[in-house]
């Protein structure tokens, strides 16, 4: 009886060993894509640094063309090399004019403002509730009374 069982298990991890071994064709055609695809992608990469060397040589080359036919600035001047210097400095930047007085800010100047630190004059605007007449400030427009918080 052991050995029947034990022949079997050993033929059934042999199935599954073949089974897993060997890949499908759609597994094996998709890796092959995959690889080609990386390897395509690489040889890009390569011909574009190659590309993009050989146009950065002939700029120069053409650049360096272009400097040696330029007329010397001055008889007996030195060729120029490369670098391209401004003809003029740049102009200084002027600062701004500082206003003699600080900005006033402009909610404060509109009519009826109250300027900061006048509380008598807060307290004369119109609507203001008189401190102390709990009454009046329970009948103002949207107050709402509410018991054990500020909700």
């Amino acid at each position: 009886m052991k050995k029947k069982l034990i022949l079997a298990a050993s033929a059934v991890a042999i199935v599954l060993i073949a089974l897993t071994a060997y890949k499908t064709k759609e597994q094996q055609q998709q890796e092959i894509a995959q690889a080609i695809a990386m390897k395509l992608d690489e040889y890009r990469l390569m011909k574009q640094e190659e590309c993009t060397e050989r146009i950065n040589a002939e700029a120069r080359r053409r650049f360096e063309e272009y400097l040696a036919s330029l007329p010397p600035a001055k008889p007996g001047a030195k060729p120029r090399a490369g670098k391209v210097k401004p003809k003029s400095p740049t102009p200084a930047v002027k600062p701004l004019p500082q206003p003699q007085t600080p900005p006033q800010d402009p909610q404060k100047q509109r009519g009826g403002a109250v300027q900061e630190g006048n509380i008598e004059q807060q307290k004369q605007r119109g609507g203001a509730v008189e401190e102390g007449n709990i009454e009046q400030q329970k009948r103002r427009g949207g107050a709402v009374k509410v018991e054990g918080g500020n909700n």
